[in-house]
């Protein structure tokens, strides 16, 4: 069983690998040295990981922590969402009512809702005590990628493969505006923790930075070479970073519009990206099944995870700042970090 596990291992990097060029599209000179770092990886693959979560029968799509960090949710290709426990580790409940994949979950910043976005079109609110949906939105043509609640809670932003950005009222559920944002997907989409500013990832290689209450777009950034597909603030929103599917990452002034610097270090694109609540350092992560922490003022590595449960699609910090959750393709939610 040993030797039939590695030559698969071997096999999965080589796969992987060989579809992976550097950025001037050569491919193959640094094969035996990657093949070498993802098996390195893959020997190291339980340091860091503190728990995994088993109540999805497939792909996860998205996790998010509650304000207060007791609750987990996560969204999944099964069309559920479920709540964790966080200090048990344990199922809550499951909330079901989307009749196709969740790709999409925020928490209300009170705790008390929670919002989906689905490849069925919809947005849906759900009271988080009794697991009941409160309200379906519908206005995209389209699947919702990416949903957020505004820091005061009074707003709701969602997106998707449509290109268009909605903002709903999140007390009668009745859309604010929406306008065209992206040419193609809309891949994220996040508020400013500090101000009425919504970011936004599209597959057209920009990130938009906009004013909610007329649509418009305040900042255009592009210097990202293919489709973004992750962006977020800084708890200060004075830095915004984003990561696109050529293996960059990007981290702008958000006043100015200009860039700060560019990172490297994934070996996929960059699906998702979360900041530290210290503000000091952020967390990527990627299809690589790698997760980065990245020191914010120098932009330099800190620490990396391998997570053995396949690619991942989207992570989390806890509000404590000791805990990242991951999004996998193995139907499991793994938790990586300091707390057992």
């Amino acid at each position: 069983m040993r030797l039939k596990y590695f030559f698969g291992l071997v096999f999965a990097a080589c796969f992987f690998l060989a579809g992976c060029s550097d950025q001037k599209g050569q491919e193959g000179p640094n094969l035996l040295k990657e093949l070498k770092y993802s098996l390195g990886l893959a020997d190291r693959k339980h340091e860091g990981m503190a728990a995994v979560l088993k109540g999805h029968n497939m792909t996860v799509w998205s996790v998010r922590y509650s304000p207060d960090g007791k609750m987990l949710a996560s969204g999944s290709m099964d069309d559920t969402i479920i709540l964790w426990d966080t200090a048990r580790n344990g199922i809550t409940r499951i909330l079901k009512g989307h009749t196709d994949p969740v790709i999409a979950v925020d928490f209300h910043p009170a705790g008390s809702m929670i919002a989906s976005g689905s490849k069925d079109k919809s947005v849906i609110l759900w009271d988080v005590r009794s697991g009941r949906p409160l309200s379906t939105m519908k206005g995209h043509t389209g699947n919702v990628w990416t949903v957020a609640f505004d820091p005061s809670g009074t707003l709701l932003a969602s997106a998707g493969n449509d290109g268009r950005i909605i903002i709903w009222d999140v007390a009668n559920s009745n859309q604010v505006v929406s306008f065209p944002a992206h040419t193609g997907s809309v891949n994220m989409i996040r508020f400013s923790p500090q101000e009425k500013i919504l970011a936004s990832a599209g597959d057209d290689g920009n990130v938009i930075l906009w004013n909610i209450k007329t649509g418009k777009a305040l900042k255009t950034m592009k210097d990202h070479e293919s489709w973004v597909k992750s962006v977020g603030f800084s708890p200060d929103g004075k830095i915004l970073a984003s990561g696109g599917m050529d293996q960059l990452i990007i981290l702008w002034e958000v006043k100015s519009g200009k860039k700060i610097r560019t990172l490297t270090g994934h070996r996929s694109g960059i699906f998702s990206i979360a900041f530290h609540p210290d503000g000091r350092s952020f967390f990527s992560a990627s299809p690589d099944q790698v997760i980065i922490e990245w020191d914010v003022r120098t932009g330099e590595k800190k620490r990396e995870w391998y997570n053995p449960y396949g690619y991942i699609l989207g992570i989390d910090v806890s509000p404590d700042g000791t805990m990242i959750a991951a999004a996998t393709e193995n139907k499991a939610v793994v938790l990586f970090g300091d707390k057992k």
